[in-house]
């Protein structure tokens, strides 16, 4: 969009408030809460997707695998209902939860999720005994609750959102809190950027390069098909997320021949005029399937188009993963 420099004085007046805001904490003059049991932040700096909710995904799998017992804090962006939500081994409606948590939820059922802006009171109405450890969903943002540990998800390929903040760039926080980050996240396999990355880092932060990859192809029901059933056949992708790009790569390495693609945006609460839309689409391109992601699955619950929707289910790659988990170890004293 040429013409967004027009918003430049929305975004100084976004920018100031939440350097003061930040300062206003660090001051003191806010007070941080500090919980008994470690907290650890999954978070960014920018709008859009870059990995956190598959990454917290892949770390409570990893700290269940190891004998822990991660409790996943989420706000529930998206979501109808204002009250606290406790998910825990039942799925959930993502109009009650929110789309992410009911995901979350769904590809972790013994972990507990729970949904709430307050985050603090999350955990004391858990029960914050030392047990547990907290995982703080879309948390760097989240700064009046103590965290042991901030990582932070930044896209390889444009790591700083253009500089700017919202709605003039991508920015939803400042670059200088990356001063403030642990372990850096990069998603992405682009690495021109790892030295302007590293400047603007504590000296003590770790980078660590992930990437998405495909994982399987499922229906509506959860059932897991062939990995070559979307080979050569004609698909309408639709989704409601912020990065359609990665999306469509995805399913491209499914084999699928993309003839229409819908989008919505992010969080987005499907309407029976919404699937009407996405079925004529599909009818006038001769399509085999409708595919989406699985963030939108639960988001379609209810529905049944006329077209069969088959779900593409990603899986997060961390490189160097022994040294990450390492470096979790070391900074909440868990013993791995």
């Amino acid at each position: 969009m040429k013409m967004k420099w027009i918003f430049a004085p929305i975004s100084l007046i976004y920018s100031a408030i939440s350097y003061l805001r930040w300062r206003l904490y660090r001051a003191g003059i806010f007070k941080v809460m500090s919980a008994k049991s470690p907290v650890i932040s999954i978070g960014n700096i920018a709008l859009g997707g870059t990995g956190k909710t598959p990454f917290v995904i892949w770390l409570a799998k990893k700290l269940v695998e190891e004998g822990y017992s991660p409790v996943i804090l989420s706000r529930g962006y998206g979501r109808r209902n204002c009250s606290r939500e406790f998910i825990i081994d039942n799925p959930t409606n993502a109009c009650l939860a929110g789309d992410e948590p009911a995901l979350m939820s769904k590809n972790i059922p013994n972990v507990p999720v729970i949904v709430h802006p307050d985050r603090y009171a999350s955990i004391q109405e858990f029960g914050d005994n030392g047990d547990n450890i907290f995982l703080l969903d879309d948390g760097f943002q989240h700064i009046k609750l103590y965290r042991n540990l901030d990582i932070v998800s930044l896209p390889a390929e444009d790591p700083f959102s253009s500089g700017r903040f919202f709605p003039w760039g991508g920015l939803r926080d400042g670059l200088w809190r990356l001063k403030e980050a642990d372990i850096i996240i990069l998603m992405g396999e682009n690495k021109e950027n790892y030295d302007e990355i590293k400047k603007r880092l504590s000296p003590e932060c770790k980078i660590v390069y992930a990437h998405k990859k495909f994982l399987s192809v499922k229906n509506m029901q959860g059932i897991r098909l062939r990995e070559e059933v979307l080979n050569a056949k004609k698909v309408v992708a639709f989704a409601g997320i912020c990065s359609s790009r990665s999306f469509t790569e995805t399913i491209e390495q499914t084999g699928a021949i993309i003839c229409s693609k819908i989008w919505f945006r992010d969080h987005h609460i499907y309407t029976k005029n919404d699937i009407k839309k996405i079925e004529i689409e599909a009818e006038r391109c001769d399509a085999d399937f409708l595919v989406t992601t699985e963030k939108d699955a639960v988001r379609l619950a209810g529905f049944n188009p006329r077209i069969e929707v088959l779900v593409i289910c990603i899986d997060i790659i961390i490189d160097q993963e022994a040294e990450l988990l390492k470096a979790i170890n070391e900074k909440i004293k868990i013993k791995h």
